[in-house]
């Protein structure tokens, strides 16, 4: 939005996590949903958790960074000063300069808003929870109204929490989440009998959207313009963009054996693949950074192919909107990361999901593809292959069915951003 000599709406965007293509992507697309149904303009303050020395993000729009991984003596610190804050002591003077800024940043804030991303309220992500509790604490004490935009979030089967995050989800004023699961999640965690009707958007009564990406489609790119023209034989083979993540099995009995069982099923399936067809695989990293990347992974992977298998590796350093073109110009995707998916389908590009977590199945259930879903905790690669077949040799039928989904699955990720500008000051 121009200048229009209009304060601006000042919105704090709390546990944006970083070094994740697929974050980025679910970033710049809040971020311009917002700011394009926002009838002021619109300053963001996004407190991330980027660990390389180089932000990748370039968007355009109104930003300040603030850095989510501080030194241990700035976030004890922090910690400090919250437990005074608690006791109804504000001393400043306890904070470091980083502790010093992210004060700031909420008191001058007229919004919160948690991030898309996780699921990181609850159980799967329990040994960080609480410190994205804290920030969602630091921001009702500064009675900033807040919203929940369209993460996942459970499963809450650790009971001795779960008064303190009952007590937490409380303080959001909207509640937007991405899956169907999630939904029922927060609603048996918050379900207390004869307490009345929730407010609609409340934690009590969450309201069902879809990943904030869906609402930023992107042109794919054509085949011509994406290969060269030594390599413009690669155009007419079937294109496989692959995004698979190095799973280590928490909590498993026997880690080791399982990893090892899901990366031979991906090998085998997309040695299938090629094997039943010319096929040339786009392996693209979501991870990226001297912290997080997955190209090594990816490598290793690779290195088991056979050496006839045609296949490249994305730029690490190329951003999501980069990716996202090149999965809409594949024929299927293969992915058991969680965007990705989400990339393709976005371009009505069908394909296979192996899902880690409930946030990918739910996904794919509101998109009527669930049984192109499987657990990767219970691989067969033989279904992995036939799995593949059925999406190649239904292409068109299913393109079609997307295509049909698309529409209100957009309209649901752009919900979030309605209903986020619902908060701004008037």
């Amino acid at each position: 939005m121009a200048d229009s000599g209009v304060p601006p709406v000042r919105v704090l965007i709390l546990n944006q996590h970083g070094d994740n293509r697929g974050d980025e992507a679910a970033l710049r697309a809040m971020l311009g949903g917002i700011e394009a149904r926002a009838t002021r303009p619109v300053q963001f303050t996004v407190m991330h958790q980027f660990r390389g020395g180089k932000v990748f993000l370039q968007v355009p729009h109104d930003l300040e960074w603030i850095s989510l991984v501080p030194t241990l003596v700035e976030a004890a610190r922090l910690a400090l000063f919250s437990l005074f804050l608690a006791l109804g002591l504000r001393l400043r003077w306890v904070l470091g300069a980083w502790g010093r800024r992210v004060l700031e940043a909420y008191e001058r804030a007229d919004v919160a808003i948690s991030a898309p991303g996780g699921p990181y309220f609850g159980d799967l992500y329990a040994s960080h929870e609480l410190v994205h509790w804290l920030y969602i604490w630091l921001a009702a004490r500064h009675r900033l109204p807040m919203m929940l935009y369209a993460p996942s979030v459970g499963p809450f089967r650790m009971r001795a929490r779960n008064p303190i995050r009952r007590w937490l989800f409380g303080k959001f004023r909207t509640v937007a989440l991405r899956e169907p699961f999630s939904v029922e999640y927060l609603r048996a965690l918050m379900h207390r009998p004869n307490a009345g009707t929730p407010r609609a958007g409340s934690a009590a009564a969450p309201i069902l959207v879809t990943d904030s990406a869906v609402q930023r489609p992107l042109t794919p790119y054509t085949r011509a313009e994406y290969f060269t023209a030594d390599r413009a034989a690669l155009a007419e083979r079937t294109l496989v963009a692959v995004s698979v993540l190095d799973w280590h099995y928490p909590g498993h009995p026997d880690p080791a054996a399982a990893k090892a069982q899901y990366e031979q099923a991906v090998v085998d399936a997309l040695v299938h693949v090629h094997r039943t067809r010319p096929a040339h695989l786009i392996f693209a990293p979501q991870l990226y950074g001297a912290y997080h990347t997955d190209v090594p992974f990816l490598r290793r992977l690779i290195a088991r192919l056979p050496a006839d298998v045609s296949w490249e590796l994305v730029d690490p350093d190329a951003d999501s909107d980069h990716q996202q073109r090149i999965f809409g110009m594949a024929d299927l995707y293969f992915a058991s990361r969680y965007h990705p998916q989400i990339f393709a389908i976005n371009a009505g590009v069908p394909g296979v999901c192996l899902y880690y977590q409930h946030k990918q199945l739910g996904f794919l259930t509101q998109c009527g593809l669930e049984r192109y879903a499987f657990p990767i905790d219970d691989l067969d690669a033989a279904k992995l292959c036939a799995a593949l077949d059925d999406v190649l040799a239904r292409r068109a039928e299913l393109s079609a069915h997307i295509a049909a989904a698309l529409p209100a699955l957009r309209a649901a990720s752009a919900r979030s951003s309605e209903l986020a500008v619902q908060l701004f000051p008037r």
